[in-house]
């Protein structure tokens, strides 16, 4: 039997770029301009991810602390550059996905029974394009930088396929819109955050060991 008042998913879809390929973003940098651009306040984000041997990860899904504040990322397409989610920010839906892929039983208070795999901090600056396309560029504090830009929807009592559907015309969607103002950004791989993370660890520990 369905909830009678079920939880509404977040879905988000992310499209990563490399850097901005100018300075700042401003509405008539480039052609064509953006029909719209508003700059959002610049902020400090403080992630703590968890894990335990992988399993969350190698089941596409990410667990963190962010300011404090738990969200787990659930995987439902894409690839490393080009992502799908469900966004889970309530504990008990956040415990429950733990429990269903690790087995383990245990509260936010015990960190679902996880431990820290990663700790970072970025600044975020971040403007919203054409009334909705979220554009955001991150500097971390080991030195990496990387963008993405993001739809998000909201929708309540959606059967999984409808979902993937949805998520599938967002993504199509970022697509479009970065061919458009590809002026805006800079070409070649991007580089995520949790990729450059652990590489910059990897080349610490050769460093502390040579």
């Amino acid at each position: 039997m369905r909830p009678l008042n079920p939880r509404p998913s977040i879905l988000e879809v992310e499209r990563k770029f490399r850097r901005l390929a100018v300075a700042t973003l401003t509405r008539t940098g480039g052609t064509p301009p953006f029909q719209s651009l508003r700059a959002l306040p610049t902020r400090t984000i403080h992630d703590i991810y968890f894990d335990k041997a992988d399993v969350l990860y190698n089941a596409g899904t990410w667990l963190r602390r962010r300011n404090g504040a738990w969200e787990a990322k659930v995987r439902k397409g894409g690839d490393m550059t080009n992502s799908r989610f469900e966004e889970l920010t309530n504990i008990r839906d956040i415990a429950a996905c733990v429990r269903r892929i690790t087995g383990l039983d245990m509260d936010e208070d015990r960190g679902f029974g996880l431990g820290k795999m990663a700790e970072f901090t970025a600044t975020r600056e971040a403007w919203v394009a054409d009334g909705e396309f979220c554009i955001m560029r991150d500097r971390t504090d080991f030195g990496h930088e990387v963008g993405e830009v993001e739809l998000q929807v909201q929708m309540e009592g959606v059967a999984e396929v409808e979902k993937r559907r949805v998520m599938a015309v967002m993504d199509d969607r970022i697509g479009a819109f970065m061919q458009r103002y590809a002026w805006a950004f800079a070409p070649g791989k991007p580089v995520g955050k949790m990729v450059a993370y652990f590489e910059a660890m990897r080349r610490q520990a050769t460093g502390a060991n040579s």
